[in-house]
């Protein structure tokens, strides 16, 4: 979900602290907004610290003077015999490529399971908010390189992985049984720092620096943005270090999209409202939660509910496309933290 989904959820979930709403009335409003610092910390983590730390094996940094797809191929294909072989893990970082300030030249990414091949496309050149620039393709005989690999592919996302703006993803190469290879997008996203351990352990660290309290407001921000993640397609590594990898979520929802993130929003501010009326000495209105949520929340919820209904029947995606959409989404969402120097 977005920063400012977990935010406000974490905000909402402090609500509930005894004594977090009436510190509030009364003038002391930090609380809450340490709560939802730590509400957002787990994607924090994640990309202003564990991806500037993350292994790459190989680098692909194109040349915009040689851009050559055949090269950009070989070397993924290499990566992933590598991993065959040897049996352990190989990660591969994409750099972007940027021509000038708004000025980004487009490569895609398919691994083709069936046929045991890497492919590599060269795209147009695009703006920054990604809209392509007519005239700007290369030629068909210079966009597309192929590189057979020694194995079978185990990739669940049927189409091509862009890499275009700002900074490029990291893909990781796993063996698996049976003479297979997994590509895995963005392995460093969602592991450790997404974990309910985590959260238990500077909870610990808060309680006794600071007292029971204030472990509240550190671990329940925490928690709830590792639950609220859980609700998508992709899940996180939730008890690292005794788990290793990522879960799948409950797929209740695609994390990303903005009804989600409408709703994590709507939602955390009808807690806040309901909460802080709940202990004000002179209550606005009077109405107990049944009703309060069911006017606030139910209706809009049922509406919603009915379009998502239909739209799902016209407009079908499989659970394993959504579930690495949700993480290429929320790698975009982050960035811009890593955006490098003009090339050319």
């Amino acid at each position: 979900m977005k920063g400012i989904a977990h935010f406000s959820i974490g905000v909402a979930v402090a609500t509930f602290i005894p004594g977090a709403m009436e510190r509030a009335l009364n003038g002391h409003a930090f609380d809450l907004l340490v709560a939802g610092a730590f509400g957002i910390l787990p994607d924090t983590l994640d990309f202003k610290f564990a991806r500037f730390f993350a292994r790459e094996d190989y680098i692909v940094d194109p040349d915009p003077d040689d851009l050559d797809p055949q090269k950009i191929a070989d070397t993924i294909a290499k990566a992933i015999n590598e991993a065959h072989r040897t049996g352990k893990s190989v990660c591969v970082r994409f750099h972007t490529l940027q021509l000038a300030p708004d000025r980004w030249q487009k490569y895609e990414l398919w691994f083709d399971t069936e046929n045991s091949e890497v492919v590599v496309k060269i795209g147009p050149v695009v703006s920054t908010s990604q809209q392509p620039l007519e005239g700007t393709e290369p030629p068909p005989e210079k966009a597309i390189g192929r590189a057979k690999v020694e194995c079978g592919l185990i990739h669940t996302y049927d189409k091509f992985t862009r890499v275009d703006i700002l900074s490029g993803p990291t893909i990781e190469f796993k063996p698996r049984p049976g003479d297979k290879v997994e590509v895995i997008f963005i392995p460093w996203h969602r592991q450790w720092s997404h974990s309910f351990t985590l959260g238990l352990y500077l909870g610990i660290a808060a309680w006794i620096l600071f007292g029971w309290y204030w472990a509240l407001m550190v671990a329940l921000p925490f928690w709830a943005h590792v639950a609220a993640d859980c609700l998508g397609f992709m899940g996180g590594n939730l008890f690292w270090p005794f788990t290793k990898e990522r879960t799948a979520g409950l797929k209740l929802f695609h994390a990303s999209a903005p009804l989600a993130n409408f709703f994590g929003v709507w939602i955390s501010g009808l807690v806040v409202v309901y909460n802080a009326n709940r202990v004000a000495p002179e209550p606005i209105f009077n109405m107990g939660p049944l009703k309060f949520f069911g006017i606030w929340l139910g209706i809009p919820a049922l509406l919603v509910a009915l379009y998502m209904f239909i739209k799902k029947k016209t407009q079908p995606i499989s659970e394993e496309e959504e579930q690495t959409r949700e993480l290429l989404e929320e790698f975009a969402d982050g960035g811009e933290l890593g955006a490098g120097p003009a090339k050319g």
